[in-house]
């Protein structure tokens, strides 16, 4: 009778052992269905778990390209260069300060020299200095200003021809002036200078009154 007591024990000693293991396997079960609910209920949401966007991550997989700004379709800027013009007297002045000036001075000033030896009735007039002066002048850049520049070509046009009748005419170009025909030559000659300098003096004028222009001396002046 013992045994049997002691047998019934055990027995339910392992009969609750049993049921003990098997609630807790329940419980394991349990737990491992909700896991598993809440995973799919996360994907039917369009969500991802959070082992594949790792995974992802982890093999590098580049983004979509972003598409590249266009650029707008403005026109371009003027340049500087282009969109600033001068006025025609900083133009006119621009050339008179660079060198146009000392041209000036320079024929005016031989011209001058060359009709006040031609009033004095000097026997020999070297016309060579005006020649090179004169040439020196028409190679040389045109005035900004198409009247002023005009005047100036007009004028250095009588120098030139001029001189050069009375040079072919005379002496020194091996003319006989006593020939009625190179005295003619001298006579209009001489006029188409004097229209050459009257050409410089009003170019002179002008300068000044249209552009505020002064040579800095005077080459008129009588130097007596």
């Amino acid at each position: 009778m013992p045994r049997a007591g002691v047998c019934s024990g055990l027995t339910g000693t392992r009969a609750g052992r049993s049921a003990g293991r098997g609630g807790a396997r329940r419980v394991w079960c349990a737990a491992l269905l909700c896991a598993g609910l809440a995973v799919l209920s996360a994907c039917s949401d369009g969500g991802e778990p959070a082992g594949a966007a790792e995974s992802a991550a982890s093999t590098g997989t580049p983004s979509a390209p972003q598409p590249t700004p266009t650029p707008s379709s403005s026109p371009p800027s003027a340049s500087p260069s282009a969109s600033v013009s001068l006025s025609p007297r900083a133009a006119v002045t621009g050339w008179f300060t660079s060198g146009g000036e000392d041209q000036l001075v320079d024929v005016m000033g031989v011209a001058a020299d060359v009709q006040a030896r031609h009033e004095r009735d000097a026997l020999i007039i070297d016309f060579t200095g005006l020649f090179d002066t004169v040439h020196a002048a028409q190679k040389y850049a045109p005035i900004p200003d198409r009247a002023t520049q005009t005047a100036w070509k007009t004028a250095l046009q009588h120098l030139s021809s001029g001189a050069g009748d009375v040079y072919n005419a005379s002496a020194l170009g091996r003319g006989t002036e006593d020939d009625p025909k190179s005295r003619e030559q001298i006579d209009h000659g001489w006029k188409e200078f004097d229209e050459g300098v009257k050409g410089l003096k009003a170019l002179q004028t002008r300068l000044h009154r249209q552009f505020g222009l002064d040579l800095r001396t005077d080459p008129w002046a009588d130097p007596t």
